[in-house]
């Protein structure tokens, strides 16, 4: 009969899966919620030492959901069905928040609007163009990914600008974009895009509400900041 080798860390894996279970992850430590997702990719191997190799190496459990394929694939003990679990987490948990707002949502009030477009950008390495479409009150009809970039510029074409608007038929329009980075704070060609995409939506009747910039859970609509708001109809 076969002997088979018991695995050493098997009660371990049991106690973890148990606490799931009964208390969800609000009853796990960093460590080890990231120690539970790796026994998916790891069968047989401790994950322990390597979840808190991962934590201290990317600082923090979202840099660890942050990090890039092939930045985790440098971590020692990290092959690629790890990385490529890890690396889509973010993704996942995008998906997964848009399947919960799918229905009539309004983005009348700024901190909708904000809340809403922080999620598009779960995971983002590069800066991501989305414009939102709303009607005239304040309901999104669709919102759209107009442009993807590098890790510090995006560029936007104009005509899909109008496009987009004349085929959702919008009344107004939000736009949103990612600072990668980690500030905020609109640089000159930000402004500059804001201005002369005002001008253009406004040469076709179509409001430009705002345009919110995103850094992680930290966001920014120009249209609150005093010196921005004649960029605004």
């Amino acid at each position: 009969m076969e002997n088979k080798q018991k695995n050493p860390h098997e009660n371990h894996r049991a106690r973890l899966r148990e606490t799931f279970r009964q208390a969800g992850i609000d009853g796990m430590p960093d460590h080890n919620l990231l120690e539970f997702l790796l026994f998916y990719s790891i069968p047989r191997k401790d994950t322990n030492e390597l979840a808190h190799r991962l934590i201290s190496s990317f600082g923090s459990l979202n840099g660890v959901f942050n990090a890039t394929y092939n930045e985790l694939l440098k971590i020692e003990g990290i092959g690629e069905n790890s990385a490529m679990l890890i690396s889509s987490v973010p993704a996942i948990c995008r998906r997964y928040e848009e399947g919960i707002t799918k229905g009539k949502i309004n983005l009348s009030e700024p901190e909708k609007a904000a809340g809403y477009v922080i999620k598009k950008f779960y995971g983002s390495k590069v800066e991501e163009f989305y414009m939102l479409c709303l009607d005239g009150a304040g309901n999104l009809s669709n919102c759209c990914k107009i442009g993807s970039g590098t890790v510090t510029c995006v560029n936007v074409d104009k005509r899909i600008v109008l496009e987009t608007a004349f085929r959702n038929n919008a009344d107004g329009v939000i736009f949103a974009h990612n600072h990668p980075g980690g500030v905020v704070a609109p640089s000159r060609e930000d402004i500059l895009l804001t201005s002369e995409l005002c001008s253009l939506l406004k040469n076709v009747g179509i409001r430009l509400i705002d345009h919110i910039i995103v850094s992680g859970g930290d966001y920014l609509p120009l249209a609150s900041v005093e010196k921005f708001r004649n960029l605004f109809v």
